[in-house]
């Protein structure tokens, strides 16, 4: 297992300033210079990879949090909306992207995956699909109870329109079939 970078292994005050250089858009030179200024010793190498990891995190939260606005849209515009489907889509996207990350590195060569990430990895999955079929027969149960509350409707309002019973039950059948 590789060991933590130099990076990862400063002070806590330490590392939160890079965090903070970082996320100001400083350059390499300007952290690596910075974080020496305070006797860290780290190199530019070590800061750089640093940075690029860092970077590619914060992409893909950014990614994560405009997926998350445009779920949050949809569901202002729709409160009633299903919010277990938007869980499973969120979902969807971690499992995604952890499969990503146990792909090889940027040498080709194999990431080290552990058992545990893959158990949940899977356990993540199986919940999902679980999740989905209850999303499924929940939705079916409502859109019955509404077809049945349409044919009594359909009933009562054809009785007072002084429908026969046999054109009434005739409309029902039909309602209950959609």
């Amino acid at each position: 297992m590789a060991r933590p970078s130099s990076i990862a292994r400063l002070p806590p005050e330490l590392a939160a300033l890079c965090h903070r250089l970082i996320r100001e858009g400083k350059t390499i030179h300007e952290i690596t210079d910075k974080l020496n200024e305070l006797d860290a010793e780290v190199s530019k190498s070590a800061v750089g990879r640093y940075v690029k990891s860092a970077r590619e995190q914060m992409a893909q939260y950014q990614a994560a949090q405009a997926v998350a606005g445009q779920w949050v849209a949809a569901l202002g515009e729709n409160p009633t909306g299903d919010v277990g489907a938007l869980l499973a889509e969120m979902l969807k996207t971690v499992a995604f992207q952890a499969l990503a990350t146990m792909g090889p590195d940027e040498t080709g060569a194999a990431k080290p995956t552990k058992p545990m990430d893959i158990m949940l990895l899977a356990k993540a999955i199986r919940d999902l699909e679980s999740t989905s079929k209850a999303n499924i027969e929940r939705r079916e149960k409502i859109e019955r109870a509404a077809i049945e509350r349409a044919a009594k409707k359909a009933g009562e309002v054809g009785q007072r329109a002084g429908l026969s019973q046999s054109a009434i039950d005739e409309i029902q059948k039909e309602l209950r079939l959609l």
